[in-house]
């Protein structure tokens, strides 16, 4: 565990929002379905998100996230790597870096995020 609370070069922005993250891919034969927690944002910037989750995810994993803004009826689709995970009594606070990354939405995430500023 790292506590990178301070590393990111963006401005932060303290938003609550709806976000999913895949934590575990369903089957190519889509025998089993994927393993989706939901949860909250507690800050956001143009390059990361950070969440608070009931279970903890591991330093380096690669995951698709969803994230849903109140003022928009359009979810965000990304992918992100875990940078940190910070315990807490009863959940985890999880900061991932989001990636450019192809048949992702991180263009409109990026323009909603500058809406904001």
């Amino acid at each position: 565990m790292t506590d990178s609370s301070e590393r990111r070069s963006e401005t932060r922005i303290e938003e609550k929002t709806t976000v999913f993250v895949e934590v575990c891919s369903a089957s190519f034969d889509n025998s089993s379905p994927a393993n989706v927690i939901i949860c909250n944002s507690l800050d956001i910037s143009a390059n990361g998100i950070q969440v608070e989750m009931d279970e903890e995810v591991a330093i380096g994993t690669i995951l698709r996230i969803c994230a849903e803004f109140s003022n928009s009826d359009k979810a965000l689709y990304l992918v992100g790597e875990t940078k940190w995970v910070k315990q807490e009594e009863d959940h985890f606070n999880i900061g991932f870096e989001l990636y450019e990354a192809e048949d992702t939405d991180i263009a409109g995430w990026k323009e909603v995020i500058a809406g904001m500023l």
